[in-house]
């Protein structure tokens, strides 16, 4: 009796040694033909002779057998017909060894092989017998009628070396050989082509339109067939969440029992957006090959697992730019409506897009939204931990809810801005999200604009204000200037302080249209209070950028005395302040002084104010004192035009 160990090891060989056996295939091949001896030394023999091997192995891989050989040989001598009668008239030898054989598939029904043999062989010349190693190298091709039989030819050369290991061979030559093998598998296959898939993570529908180039997980093919397959093409399809039927690589062959890996990648359409919540995706694998040249398909299901919409992690923090599309329906009205109300209140003499800009901010304020932490998933931590999954809002989300993280938040106010035209980007500070306002000012043109470069930015040419998102409830020029405090606290305590373009971002990352179909339920603000609001930002704004230099051009018509000069260099700051009130009197002022520069400015400051005839004259009386002057002509010109509408 076994005793129970004993058992266990018997039972653990026996499944060894079941799963070698029937896990492989089985080769079995005769090749009967003709060799050619005239590479023998120390006997004569006639120029052809006979042979054949009967070899039987195993592929233990894909394209490597080994197994054992079994031969003979007949070779007659030259002089047969001249020996004694009962002289032996052949040399026979029957070989005995092993093989290492290499076999490929250059088309679906032809197989190819190449391989040694070596092995010990009997040699028998009447009564005498000889014991010598054999050596036989050979290459072979052969048709396949079908996964299990084929037939071919096959060249070989034969050595047998004739009581020596070493030396001269005794018996040597080139054989030619028919072939007909047969193949047996050991593990029965199912006939079929399976397909099967691994994710690197589950689908981010923020980032759908990536997937069509860039693979989320692995196709695995395996081949259960009974023979190897050719021409493997791979697709992947859903039935409601893709646009087609995605190539997602091929493969020039796979072995019988082999796998190959593909690329797994999507053409995901629109609907993929409809996942307000973690789920799966049924899906299908479909797969073409060859089978022996026949042309055979596999569809295999999978299922795809996909995080909500709104999920996503701060690996690059471009892919915000994702959630702005310039097709939001609330977010293009809702800009359209405040840029509208700003451009009837324009101030000709301020840049356009810092205008445009504190409208957009302050209609979003005055709308109620605020910047609150997200208790789940806080921007503080999310955005600097690559492991946690991040719950960013669509801007229509923001509107809605009417709060939302700083990024949340930033998020909408650049959509406002990329809708109304403006170009716009991003500084992701430790506790603060930064939305940058390209004011698209040439940097030689600062001064004009601002009272020094203190509180602007400029990058590669780009004259940009920062605003804070943190401070959203306190008005635009409170987040101006308390972003540029926090920028360059963050460089001076080389904190990271990486701008991040939206236009270039979304190079990289589609916008993703997440919409709640309609313009947000109308909600705007009341445009009394919106321009009440701007008015209060402008001012301040004009107070701390054109107040200095004012003061200055002030004191120096005090200290030095009035002059042109100093009188259209003041006014021209009001101008540019958008201060027209306070810029006509010093233009009159010096305009009786007798300078045109000044009476073009205020024929200029009345055509803005479409008093056109009060412009003609200011024009008039140019022309008088410079009848060339060309500011002047044009003015006119330009003017009288609109008296004849």
């Amino acid at each position: 009796m076994f005793s129970r160990r004993k058992k266990c090891i018997l039972a653990m060989l026996m499944a060894v040694s079941s799963n070698l056996l029937f896990s492989y295939e089985l080769t079995f091949r005769l090749t009967p033909g003709v060799m050619l001896p005239f590479l023998s030394k120390g006997q004569n023999f006639a120029p052809v002779g006979f042979n054949g091997f009967f070899s039987t192995g195993v592929n233990v891989r894909p394209h490597l057998n080994v197994g054992l050989d079994f031969g003979f040989f007949i070779l007659p001598k030259d002089n047969s017909d001249q020996l004694p009668e009962g002289a032996a008239k052949n040399v026979s030898v029957v070989p005995v060894g092993a093989h290492v054989e290499g076999v490929w598939y250059p088309m679906s029904r032809m197989e190819m092989n190449a391989g040694l043999s070596l092995g010990v062989g009997m040699a028998m010349n009447g009564r005498l017998t000889d014991y010598s190693p054999w050596a036989r190298g050979y290459i072979g091709g052969a048709f396949r009628i079908n996964p299990a039989w084929s037939l071919g030819l096959e060249a070989s050369v034969f050595t047998y070396q004739a009581y020596n290991v070493f030396g001269q061979p005794g018996i040597a030559g080139p054989s030619l050989s028919a072939s007909v093998q047969f193949k047996l598998d050991t593990e029965k296959l199912t006939g079929k082509v399976n397909a099967s898939i691994t994710q690197d993570e589950s689908v981010f529908p923020l980032m759908s339109k990536l997937y069509k180039e860039n693979p989320f997980g692995t196709i695995y093919i395996e081949n259960n067939e009974s023979a190897e397959i050719h021409n493997v093409k791979v697709y992947f399809r859903t039935e409601n969440f893709t646009a087609s039927d995605l190539f997602c690589g091929e493969v020039g062959l796979i072995p019988k029992r082999g796998t190959a890996e593909i690329p797994l990648v999507a053409d995901f359409n629109e609907r993929i957006m409809m996942f307000t919540e973690s789920g799966d995706i049924p899906g299908e694998i479909v797969v073409e090959y060859e089978l022996l040249s026949q042309k055979r398909t596999a569809v295999e299901s999978v299922v795809v697992s996909v995080y909500n919409r709104n999920q996503v992690r701060w690996m690059d923090a471009n892919v915000l730019a994702a959630y702005i599309s310039s097709s939001a329906q609330e977010v293009l009205e809702l800009s359209k409506y405040l840029v509208g109300i700003g451009r009837n209140e324009l101030r000709s003499g301020l840049n356009r897009n810092l205008q445009f800009a504190m409208y957009l901010f302050e209609g979003i304020r005055l709308l109620g939204i605020e910047c609150k932490p997200d208790n789940a998933t806080p921007y503080s931590t999310s955005h600097v931990d690559y492991d946690v999954l991040d719950y960013i809002q669509y801007p229509y989300q923001t509107l809605l809810y009417k709060t939302g993280d700083v990024d949340d938040c930033g998020i909408l106010f650049m959509n406002m801005l990329a809708a109304a035209g403006i170009d716009t980007g991003f500084i992701p500070l430790d506790e603060d999200f930064i939305v940058m306002i390209d004011l698209k000012m040439d940097e030689s043109k600062i001064s004009t604009a601002f009272d020094g470069s203190d509180r602007i930015i400029v990058m590669d040419g780009q004259v940009m204000i920062p605003v804070s998102m943190s401070t959203l409830r306190e008005g635009f020029v409170n987040s101006w200037y308390n972003a540029v405090t926090e920028i360059m606290e963050a460089a001076d305590s080389e904190a990271d302080v990486t701008y991040y373009s939206l236009t270039d971002a979304w190079t990289s990352y589609s916008p993703a249209t997440v919409s709640s179909g309609s313009a947000a339920a109308g909600e705007k603000p009341l445009e009394a209070p919106l321009v009440a609001s701007v008015e209060t930002d402008m001012s301040r704004y004009i107070t701390t950028e054109f107040g200095p230099q004012i003061a200055a051009v002030q004191t120096q018509l005090a200290t030095n005395g009035i002059s042109v000069d100093l009188l259209n260099k003041l006014a021209l700051l009001y101008v540019r302040a958008g201060m027209y009130s306070s810029a006509i009197p010093v233009y009159e002022r010096s305009a009786a002084m007798g300078s045109v520069s000044a009476m073009n400015n205020l024929g200029n400051i009345a055509t803005v104010q479409r008093r056109f005839e009060d412009a003609k004259l200011w024009y008039e009386r140019a022309l008088q004192l410079e009848p060339n002057n060309k500011t002047a002509l044009k003015g006119l010109n330009r003017v009288l035009g609109q008296l004849e509408e």
